[in-house]
């Protein structure tokens, strides 16, 4: 024979409401989890180096008032050089840029009143340019005079 449980509705009612009571409140409750992994990865990352121009040299001649300078120097060994970015300085910091000149040009020339050259400590730079943004300065050559 088998037991048969009866409820009554006062009852069933009862137990309904227990079992949402308990659903309700164990919804409300945090929940709390936490993962953890790792890895070992070796990574090997290379910087280009930039190597500016060598072998500045800077020949002036003057005739009259007019000093016109001719620079040369050795092209830059780095990859994807697009050119070249000449700087005549001033000294006490101040400088002009000049146009770029496209590689592989080796050579520029320039030329300015002869006041200029006499009456600042002009010399020159140049500087690497390349395809990626980055730039290498030269030494630069000693001062000219006329």
């Amino acid at each position: 024979m088998t037991a048969r449980i009866v409820l009554t509705g006062i009852q069933r009612a009862a137990v309904l409401v227990l079992l949402v009571a308990g659903l309700v409140v164990g919804s409300c409750l945090p929940s709390w989890a936490s993962f953890t992994d790792s890895s070992a990865v070796s990574t090997t990352v290379a910087t280009e180096t930039v190597v500016a121009p060598t072998n500045l040299t800077a020949r002036i001649r003057c005739t009259g008032n007019t000093a016109s300078v001719t620079l040369t120097w050795n092209a830059s060994t780095s990859a994807r050089v697009t050119g070249y970015r000449i700087r005549v300085h001033f000294g006490g910091g101040a400088y002009q840029d000049q146009p770029s000149v496209a590689a592989p040009t080796t050579t520029w020339s320039g030329s300015t009143d002869v006041f200029y050259v006499n009456n600042y400590e002009m010399s020159f730079t140049v500087w690497t340019l390349t395809d990626y943004g980055w730039t290498a300065e030269s030494l630069p050559t000693p001062r000219v005079l006329c």
